[in-house]
């Protein structure tokens, strides 16, 4: 069944009314009528409803046809509106036309009614249609235009042919610029051909294509842009464009990036800390060892006779002992448990200091220069083990540039901010002296640099070198508080950057000499406590020769137990720092509250006891580190009493 067809007539005369109602019905015209006869009327039914078509007589009592027209178009102006007179003359009709009118008909000829109602409800469909489309364009084009995306419109060779005002916000280009150009102008040089063949063959097959380019804008800065590049084609099938519609996504690669990095300095954070522990380690059950070694040929070299070969053997086993002992400070370096003994000092005055040595370190064919920022703010480090970092940078420069070249030395003064601290979480925050060497070497290539700082690792041939120098340096300035960088690349030299917190407190620590009343043996109770057992028959024997009572305890909780039960004074705890259960810190804190007058030294291969490594300062407490000599362990306890 037809649609309904909602008419408003406009017609005084009721019967004219009637023929037209009568003529539309007997059309089988589906059709719904709704009468007015003045201006009144009709103009109250355009107000109440929409209609889909206007019929309307050209001459009424004190309201004609153009009024009832100029009427409609004001209220409803896409209706289509069509004269039904008896009276209408040709120039009246073309009048009407011009003013909007669709139509006219002469009631004389009524059968023209349907035809003329059908082509004007066919026509005004027409245009709806055609004035639904134009919003739609307008409305993609007003998308297109305002869109965040770049949308780029080519030929099928690529020369383009239309881009969006997002286009010229994104590259620099002005349209006028781009429109005509081959997208080539936006190629940065750093996309594999691969992937542009794999594009031209993926669109030029009909096919969708995905992907990201580096592309470079109108002043030659970098950008990347996730691209989606669709052929447009005809009914038949035929490409006549593409179309690329792109996302700027230079924010979300860098942040890729700096992820990525961050996750790699994190692994190579917990890598260092893996093989820091397992030198630690190490270096403490070396450390024993060597103890043994140092001691009992210590012991055997005062009981051979003067002359006698086997001194010439002893020395050997010296001199090893202490190559091996050398290493392991190294060890424990790199693994950020030595004993700083760090003082407030300005980083200017030791490079200056070490100028003249630095120069012949490094040999005449190596230009050296300083360029030391004044008014350096202050640090507290141990100086002995910075000059030791500054000294194996410069070993490793020279040996970088073996036919000559330049060697840089810098400090500065600088602020690590939180934006600063998001790309390298290791660095201190805050204010920071920056010590930089720089040299022009052969460089490094990424998969050397990723293990500079292990021990061992080197890049020298067999026999030249240990591969601890740069480990070493890692481990110092670790251990001070501060953070390492390096950049390098093969033929562009190599510059290392280290960060150092600068200090909160203006003061020097000055260690306050001691007068030696007493350097050899004495008389007095030591409690010993020591865990293994080699070391501790040593210790023991060697203060017993000197003349002091020994308790001797293989644990804490031994120890602690020999105090409880021994009924005079002990005057000394003599304590290796780690032990099993109940380590020495442990023990003394403990012992000190029982005997608040007794004297304590510690002994250690190395040190990751909390009263050193978070805060307490090495003038603050009394150690002796493995290895030591008999008579550097009899001059120490001497000392420690004699306080």
């Amino acid at each position: 069944m037809a649609p309904l067809i909602h008419i408003l007539h406009l017609e005084d005369d009721p019967v004219d009314a009637e023929l037209v109602q009568t003529r539309l019905e007997a059309c089988d015209f589906n059709c719904q009528i709704t009468h007015a006869q003045n201006r009144a009327e009709f103009e109250n039914a355009l107000r109440q409803r929409q209609y889909d078509i206007i019929l309307a007589d050209f001459r009424l009592p004190m309201f004609d046809g153009m009024a009832a027209l100029r009427l409609a178009r004001e209220l409803c102006p896409d209706t289509p509106f069509i004269f039904v007179s008896g009276t209408m003359g040709e120039e009246a009709a073309i009048e009407g036309l011009t003013e909007g009118a669709t139509d006219y008909v002469l009631k004389q000829k009524l059968s023209r009614l349907v035809p003329a109602i059908k082509r004007a409800l066919t026509e005004a469909e027409n245009w709806r249609e055609r004035r639904r489309a134009e919003e739609e364009l307008r409305k993609l084009s007003r998308a297109v235009e305002q869109s965040a995306s770049t949308i780029i419109i080519t030929d099928t060779q690529g020369y383009i042919e239309y881009a969006n005002p997002r286009f010229t916000e994104t590259t620099g280009y002005t349209l006028e610029e781009a429109i005509g150009e081959h997208t080539h102008i936006l190629k940065s040089g750093h996309v594999p051909t691969e992937i542009y063949q794999q594009m031209w063959q993926t669109i030029l097959a009909g096919k969708e294509w995905r992907g990201e380019f580096l592309n470079k804008k109108k002043n030659g800065e970098l950008y990347w842009e996730a691209v989606s590049i669709s052929p447009i084609k005809t009914t038949d099938g035929t490409i006549t464009h593409f179309l690329a519609v792109k996302e700027d996504i230079t924010d979300q690669k860098q942040a890729e990036e700096t992820r990525a990095r961050l996750e790699e300095q994190l692994r190579q954070a917990q890598k260092m800390e893996s093989i820091g522990r397992l030198a630690g380690g190490v270096a403490h059950d070396f450390n024993n060892l060597l103890t043994v070694i140092q001691g009992y040929a210590d012991l055997m070299e005062t009981a051979i006779p003067a002359g006698d070969p086997q001194l010439k053997d002893l020395e050997q086993i010296r001199l090893a002992s202490e190559r091996a002992a050398a290493l392991t400070r190294q060890l424990l370096a790199f693994s950020r448990q030595q004993v700083l003994a760090p003082t407030i000092l300005d980083l200017n005055d030791l490079v200056a200091n070490l100028h003249k040595m630095l120069g012949r370190l490094i040999g005449e064919d190596i230009a050296l220069t300083t360029v030391l920022q004044p008014g350096l703010w202050l640090i507290t480090a141990d100086p002995g083990q910075i000059e030791q970092v500054i000294m194996n940078l410069v070993v490793n420069a020279r040996d970088a540039m073996p036919t000559g070249g330049r060697l840089t030395i810098e400090t500065g003064n600088i602020y690590l901010d939180a934006d600063y601290i998001e790309t390298d979480f290791e660095a201190p925050t805050g204010p920071c002296v920056i010590l930089t060497v720089k040299d022009t070497g052969h460089g490094m290539d990424k998969s050397t640099l990723a293990r500079i700082f292990e021990p061992f690792f080197t890049t020298k041939e067999s026999g030249q070198g240990t591969g601890l120098g740069l480990a070493t340096v890692y481990g110092i300035v670790k251990q001070s508080g501060g953070h390492i960088t390096v950049q390098s690349k093969p033929g562009d030299g190599t510059t290392f950057n280290i960060f150092l917190p600068v200090t909160a407190n203006a003061a020097v620590n000055q260690a306050k000499s001691q007068p030696q009343l007493q350097t050899r043996g004495g008389h007095e109770t030591i409690l010993l406590a020591e865990d293994e057992e080699t070391v501790r028959f040593l210790l023991r024997r060697t203060l017993q020769d000197e003349g002091y009572t020994i308790l001797e305890a293989r644990s804490g909780s031994e120890a602690l137990s020999l105090a409880a039960h021994h009924q005079g004074q002990i005057d000394m705890l003599l304590t290796d720092v780690i032990m099993p259960q109940m380590s020495g810190r442990e023990l003394a804190e403990l012992l000190k509250t029982q005997r608040p007058q007794l004297k304590v030294l510690f002994i250690s291969g190395y040190t990751n006891d909390a009263m050193v490594r978070h805060g307490v300062q090495a003038a603050e407490i009394n150690l002796l580190f493995k290895p030591f000599s008999p008579g550097q362990l009899v001059s120490r306890v001497r000392e420690v009493l004699n306080k």
